[in-house]
């Protein structure tokens, strides 16, 4: 048995009594209690993948039937990301209160984070039923989001030289990316459940979204690679930006996350039932056979089988689908609800938010800002390779010695991050000394 952040009891507390939050809500003192649970839910479950000792939290959420939740949750902090949070940026927050709209900002990733990590598991992705359009929907739309911006540059030695809403702004970037990536990873699993889902859902996989071409697109674009403002290469790897070694050979995680998504669903036999090889989709498709090289297949042997069905489809005509019968549609309800609601309100919805921070006082925000920091270092559990630099993303030894929330590689970039990590290290060092 290895190392636990909840015990069973809290599992059961938690789940139970999990429900989506309201958009009007995110950001009161209650609801960062909130955001701290889900994140522990998420970290303990990553930790049991990790150990392969129990599914402790997979079935918690089974028995409530709370996976549904999740989907709704994202969606709901996806609203607020994209219809609020740019108008927050555009009001004048103080540096101390930043930590707080961040948190809402990243709750969308530990939703979203933790029902990736459920829908690994066929049975989660069955108790969606009607509830997986709405994922569906929601994982499309955020892989759209990064084939319609551009890979953005990373900063390299000026992050202590932006302002807040620049800061926020860039933070935000780097959460769509993520974002993007777990969506893959949810359109694999989603792909291995057709049989348990309702028959709508693959042919709106197939025809509505066409996700083959979808995918097709994001490998081709490679967006899990950039260059930094320092003119070197960066690649994305669990939710960061980190510099790629020069001897570092292997496929990039995110990167194959794509490849074994397009393989699932080109290779499911459904898929000649429901989609037809036009010459543009061909075309599109045949030109993935070139990056499917040797060292490609060595790294990832199940791709053998996509490039025999690439080579196949280039040089033969595959059947025309059948014409099918009506199937009754089903349409994701739960996002259009929240715009039709907050309509022409959303102006409003933003000063009210605002109004919320200004007032949390700092005793509040140094109790919120020590709690969660709390709950963020427990990570240390679940990602035991070496903790990175807050500044250059490199291997770093050396923690804050006031915060120990923060980890350097040397003097030099704890010097460059001060102006931007002094003020959350007062705040949770100076909680520290007032308990």
């Amino acid at each position: 048995m290895g190392e636990h952040i909840l015990e069973y009891p809290e599992i059961e507390i938690y789940t139970s009594s999990l429900s989506p939050s309201k958009l009007d809500e995110l950001g009161l003192l209650s609801w960062f209690e909130c955001h701290k649970r889900l994140h522990m839910l998420y970290q303990e479950a990553l930790l049991e993948i990790i150990n392969g000792d129990n599914e402790t939290v997979k079935e918690a959420f089974l028995v409530h039937g709370k996976v549904k939740v999740l989907v709704l949750e994202a969606i709901t902090l996806s609203v607020w990301r994209q219809n609020i949070f740019p108008c927050l940026c555009n009001i004048q927050i103080s540096k101390e209160k930043v930590f707080a709209v961040f948190t809402v900002l990243y709750h969308e990733v530990t939703a979203f984070g933790l029902l990736e990590s459920l829908a690994f598991y066929s049975d989660c992705v069955e108790s969606l039923q009607d509830t997986a359009v709405e994922l569906l929907d929601y994982c499309v739309a955020s892989i759209l989001q990064i084939i319609n911006r551009d890979v953005p540059k990373v900063l390299h030695e000026k992050l202590d030289e932006l302002t807040v809403q620049e800061e926020l702004q860039h933070h935000e970037s780097n959460i769509v990316h993520n974002l993007a990536v777990k969506s893959i990873s949810v359109i694999r699993y989603l792909a291995q459940a057709f049989e348990h889902l309702p028959l709508n859902i693959t042919s709106r996989f197939y025809n509505n979204h066409d996700v083959p071409m979808l995918l097709c697109k994001v490998i081709e674009m490679a967006p899990w690679c950039t260059t930094g403002t320092d003119g070197k290469q960066y690649q994305f790897v669990d939710g960061n930006w980190r510099k790629r070694q020069s001897t570092d050979e292997a496929i990039n995680k995110s990167e194959g996350q794509a490849w074994l998504s397009l393989r699932q669903v080109l290779l499911d036999q459904r898929l000649l039932q429901y989609y037809e090889f036009n010459d543009y989709r061909r075309q599109q498709l045949c030109k993935l056979i070139r990056h499917l090289h040797d060292d490609m297949l060595d790294q990832l042997s199940p791709l053998a089988e996509l490039k025999h069905f690439l080579c196949q489809l280039s040089v033969a005509n595959l059947p025309t689908p059948q014409a099918r019968p009506l199937i009754l549609e089903l349409v994701a309800e739960y996002r259009d609800k929240l715009l039709r609601k907050f309509a022409n309100k959303w102006e409003k919805l933003t000063m009210k938010q605002a109004d919320m921070l200004r007032d949390l006082d700092i005793n509040q925000i140094r109790s919120i800002a020590k709690g969660l920091s709390e709950t963020y270092r427990t990570l240390d559990l679940v990602e035991p390779e070496p903790a990175k630099c807050g500044n250059c993303g490199e291997p770093a030894a050396s923690r804050c010695s006031r915060c120990k929330s923060e980890w350097y590689c040397g003097r030099e970039c704890q010097v460059k991050m001060w102006n931007k990590h002094k003020s959350i290290c007062a705040l949770i060092s100076d909680q520290s000394v007032s308990q």
